[in-house]
């Protein structure tokens, strides 16, 4: 259960859903520069005009309001393609399940210290592979859980949750990064963005 399966999964899934997103900010994006130039423009003239240091101030604000708006919403833009991806990438766990499923539970389970555990939480399909690994703790139905466990003792101090969804979780950082780089590669038409 690689996160470089998982990457790939998530570029199919959500192409065309990631390219929307990004559209909508690039054109809010480009209507707040059009409005900048044209502001810009326009105190220039008026700079010029006056001859006034107070006009090149105002110029120089409007500018550096303008980038600050700029950034904020391509910050609160990408805000919303992360979360959209890890959306996407939730929804992708099923697909883990397809082939050789009992294989990668026996790993999960395999990495668990040796405890007495007394309740492992399981996909309702996975009862039967609970049994088998954790033949002295209660199988746990939990329909929130894709695959993996989540087992704990019978006093509780000890807890731990291998799934794919805590997996996903974990891994998420690393894999953002990956993903918004190839995501600017493909949405960017090769001209550099004004600093």
């Amino acid at each position: 259960m690689g996160s470089e399966e998982l990457v790939g999964s998530l570029r199919k899934a959500g192409e065309k859903q990631v390219r929307l997103l990004w559209e909508a900010a690039e054109r809010e994006a480009d209507a707040v520069r059009a409005g900048v130039r044209l502001r810009v423009e326009q105190m220039r003239a008026q700079s010029a005009a006056l001859r006034s240091v107070n006009a090149a101030a105002e110029v120089n604000a409007a500018v550096a309001e303008a980038r600050k708006r700029a950034r904020s919403q391509r910050l609160l833009a990408e805000i919303a393609l992360s979360d959209r991806l890890f959306s996407i990438a939730a929804r992708s766990l099923k697909r883990l399940r397809d082939e050789g499923y009992p294989n990668a539970f026996e790993k999960l389970a395999r990495e668990l210290p040796s405890l007495e555990w007394r309740t492992v939480r399981v996909n309702p399909a996975d009862t039967g592979l609970a049994r088998r690994y954790f033949p002295d703790a209660e199988p746990v139905p939990d329909e929130s859980i894709t695959g993996g466990l989540d087992a704990a003792t019978e006093d509780g101090t000890v807890r731990v949750i291998n799934t794919f969804e805590k997996r996903l979780q974990r891994a998420w950082p690393e894999m953002l990064p990956v993903l918004m780089t190839d995501i600017y590669r493909e949405v960017s038409d090769g001209t550099p963005e004004a600093p």
